[in-house]
């Protein structure tokens, strides 16, 4: 209401670009995503908030700076957590485009010369040159047994990045250690190394919706707990390329 009666509202930021996201929100649970205009998204450009929100480090370090952006230049993600990795390159693309314009300074070390190298970049062409191929939901390990898979969720990627970096830094600080015995270093290093295993099949497990085996669709999360602690390394190696392979699109 206050809005509507400050006579300097008709100078608030208006949208700037409209984009379509590559997952076309299919793989959003209802009402994350609200489209202004059929498949589309209204972008605005940032506010001096969002700008030095995008510069604090902790808060890009556990995603939230991020989260918090697209809330609000792209009002119409009620929750960007839940978004697929598949959408964020086209949201940030066209946040800098509709916050800075079309065109991106960037420069460049190149490495055979040492030379730095300065260039200017069309992010519409960008934007543009994004894979939008439909995510495939299903792979094939043999005739009778089929996994569907989702995308994984930028609140997921960004659990496993934290986790994965917390778990480097203490390889780092175990490096250093001078105080433990090769043993006691050895056994720390299996316990870390673990852990990475135990996380790399935990994203596997999330990324699982259903298995059809011969007709009969498991969905239960415990039956597919079970069946991916024991199913062959052959498998689980299929199941992880397919979904690295999709998730890279977008």
């Amino acid at each position: 209401m206050e809005s509507q009666n400050n006579p300097l509202s008709k100078h608030f930021r208006q949208p700037s670009i409209y984009i379509q996201l590559p997952s076309k929100g299919l793989f959003t649970p209802p009402g994350i995503i609200d489209f202004d205009n059929g498949e589309e998204l209204a972008v605005y450009p940032m506010t001096a908030r969002d700008d030095m929100t995008m510069n604090t480090p902790d808060a890009l370090m556990n995603g939230q700076a991020t989260v918090d952006v697209i809330k609000s230049c792209v009002p119409g993600i009620k929750d960007p957590w839940q978004l697929p990795m598949m959408d964020l390159d086209s949201i940030m693309i066209a946040i800098r485009i509709a916050s800075y314009g079309e065109n991106m300074d960037m420069e460049v070390n190149v490495p055979s010369v040492n030379k730095k190298m300065s260039f200017t970049t069309d992010l519409r062409q960008a934007l543009d040159a994004i894979d939008r191929s439909p995510f495939k939901e299903y792979v094939q390990l043999e005739p009778q047994l089929t996994v569907r898979v989702r995308p994984t969720t930028y609140r997921q990627t960004t659990n496993i990045a934290l986790r994965t970096f917390e778990e480097q830094r203490m390889v780092t600080q175990l490096s250093q250690k001078d105080d433990m015995n090769p043993q006691q270093k050895s056994d720390y290093y299996s316990r870390i190394f673990q852990n990475m295993t135990n996380l790399t099949m935990e994203n596997m497990i999330n990324a699982i919706v259903s298995i059809n085996s011969e007709g009969t669709e498991v969905s239960d999360a415990n039956h597919i707990k079970e069946f991916v602690d024991n199913m062959d390394s052959k498998h689980a190696q299929m199941i992880k390329d397919h979904i690295d392979a999709q998730n890279s699109g977008g």
